[in-house]
């Protein structure tokens, strides 16, 4: 009977440290999400961050406008690069759709008109490995009713400024 009790409370502990750590691990989790969010899931605005406007692009019916911005970020200004920004005009929402170092080279953007939805075609002469596209499609919502989608692809070029 002894050694019943013993192996239960030997159990019984591997039980309780499983648990802490289930514990700890969550809660190093938890944390790492909520810091992510505060420092690059929502990122400073262009217009009150280091950035310069390099083009500007709006779409057909004014309600959404994108932006393509040269942005220092970081404490010390560590990462230089190029970001996409969407402007929604309506719902006075800004959100970042893509960023890339400034190591891979120029970026350009094109917005094709199509039937139903918009294109953003983002052209770029690094590799596709280096672009960090937060989405591949976004919506935005129209003056009166209704809204608009913009979908988003990449294409890599030789040079920037001719193709």
């Amino acid at each position: 009977m002894a050694t019943f009790m013993q192996g239960c409370k030997a159990m019984l502990r591997r039980l309780g440290l499983w648990f802490v750590a289930a514990g700890i691990t969550l809660a190093v989790l938890f944390v790492a999400v909520l810091v992510y969010q505060l420092t690059v899931y929502q990122p400073e605005l262009p217009k009150s961050a280091n950035c310069t406007a390099l083009q500007t692009l709006m779409t057909d019916n004014q309600a959404a406008q994108l932006y393509l911005y040269q942005c220092q970020r970081g404490d010390d200004a560590s990462w230089h690069g190029h970001e996409v920004w969407l402007e929604k005009r309506v719902e006075d929402e800004w959100q970042r759709l893509l960023t890339v170092p400034l190591e891979e080279g120029c970026l350009r953007l094109g917005l094709e008109d199509l039937t139903t939805q918009q294109r953003l075609t983002i052209y770029h002469q690094g590799s596709r490995g280096g672009l960090s596209l937060a989405t591949s499609s976004v919506v935005y919502e129209l003056p009166d009713t209704g809204a608009r989608t913009i979908s988003i692809a990449t294409e890599r070029v030789a040079n920037c400024g001719t193709d």
